[in-house]
């Protein structure tokens, strides 16, 4: 499990990574976890947000993850996050997960570049 901690809605929260994650976030919001994160990737590269309630279900699932591998009660829940939390907690957090979840895939981060010939000249894939 991959971890970080943040402040959220004014707590300590500490977000997990893992296969719990995942498998929660499917509980709650009924969909996928991967074509989610896609989406969200996309929107914060636009400044955007991505679906409000899937966002809110993946720090949620994050949460959750964390605080039950420890045989804790989460420290945060669905209210909390929906009317307490500002927006840019809300970014923060759901950017949080999303670094979570590319170190816990060992993800590359950025856009792949194309590869150069030993001459400088850049080759088709």
């Amino acid at each position: 499990m991959k971890t970080k901690e943040i402040t959220l809605a004014g707590q300590q929260v500490t977000l997990g990574y893992c296969y719990a994650t995942e498998i929660s976030f499917k509980i709650l919001s009924e969909s996928d976890i991967q074509p989610f994160m896609i989406e969200a990737v996309q929107a914060l590269g636009k400044n955007q947000m991505p679906d409000a309630k899937k966002t809110v279900c993946l720090i949620l699932a994050a949460a959750m993850a964390y605080a039950e591998s420890k045989d804790e009660k989460p420290v945060i829940d669905d209210k909390t996050l929906m009317y307490e939390a500002g927006p840019e907690e809300i970014g923060l957090a759901l950017g949080t997960v999303i670094a979570l979840w590319t170190e816990f895939y060992h993800l590359p981060a950025g856009e792949p570049k194309d590869k150069e010939d030993k001459k400088g000249n850049k080759r088709k894939n």
